[in-house]
């Protein structure tokens, strides 16, 4: 008889013991080699047309990039954050607080072709999902971005997620991106217009149906697919919506929308401002899930 590679007889107790213990931890090493890499990027541009220096924006005593920093980091099944930016002064900002940052090219036309410049430098090397983490999501849970991620380990390309619409005035908005997706969970449009759009009456709000639905802004992706994206010229829908992922879309791409409970709202316009350092300032919960107070 024998004990792996070892005869029986040769096994003491004490020997035996290590043998067990020794295998356990090579078969834990072994399982979690096989754990996707995840890097999570930030892209931050300092030219945001509606806040002007969003990024850097002080709220409850902090950068609005920190907050969003120590969002991300907070994310389990995240293994390095990196924020992508053209402005020496965000990543100035962003290492003064322990940060990385990663300097790009300031003529990148969306988030995601920034990220993919980071993907492309070191801190690339060994990374097999790629997250692409707004900047103005201080409070987008770490469960949520998990879905995402584990969308992609479980075989999507791409993996998005949207919450379900509340009300009609959300619906009607056009700051306000929807996507309609099918049954399966891939996504078959997007746009800033009401859709789906009901042909009499109107929508009855929430939704159990889950039809209405609002984008939320995260996406992961595999690096193929990343990689692919980026490769792609401006599409037709994407120059009428001006939204990005439809070019991903009219390529044939598949996008897979994980439906999650809607998060606080991100910071969009200057009221948004307000209502995060209400939170923040009173005791919103940080990334390690404890209650604390900034003032």
């Amino acid at each position: 008889m024998r004990v792996g590679d070892v005869p029986a007889h040769a096994l003491t107790p004490a020997s035996a013991a290590h043998y067990v213990t020794e295998r356990v931890r090579t078969d834990f090493e072994t399982r979690n080699a096989h754990l996707m890499t995840v890097l999570c990027v930030l892209p931050a541009r300092i030219g945001s047309l509606r806040i002007p220096r969003k990024p850097l924006q002080i709220i409850a005593g902090r950068p609005l990039i920190e907050w969003t920093w120590l969002r991300a980091l907070s994310v389990p099944c995240v293994d390095r954050v990196v924020v992508a930016t053209d402005s020496d002064e965000i990543a100035s900002v962003v290492c003064s607080f322990g940060g990385e940052a990663c300097l790009t090219s300031s003529s990148h036309a969306s988030g995601t072709d920034r990220v993919a410049e980071v993907l492309g430098g070191e801190w690339g090397r060994g990374a097999e999902i790629v997250v692409n983490f707004q900047a103005d999501e201080p409070f987008l849970p770490a469960e949520a971005v998990c879905e995402a991620v584990d969308a992609v380990r479980n075989g999507a390309a791409v993996a998005t997620l949207a919450t379900p619409i509340l009300d009609f005035d959300e619906w009607q908005s056009l700051a306000i991106v929807k996507v309609a997706r099918a049954a399966d969970g891939r996504a078959l449009y997007f746009s800033r217009a009401a859709i789906p759009n009901l042909r009499a009456g109107a929508p009855r709000f929430p939704d159990t149906e889950r039809v209405w639905l609002r984008h939320i802004g995260l996406y992961a992706y595999t690096v193929d697919a990343l990689e692919r994206w980026v490769s792609l010229p401006e599409s037709a829908l994407e120059k009428v919506e001006q939204l990005e992922q439809l070019r991903a879309l009219e390529a044939g791409m598949e996008i897979n929308v994980q439906v999650v409970e809607a998060p606080d709202a991100g910071i969009d316009v200057s009221p948004d401002l307000e209502r995060a350092e209400r939170l923040l300032s009173t005791g919103y919960k940080n990334l390690y899930g404890k209650q604390e107070s900034h003032v």
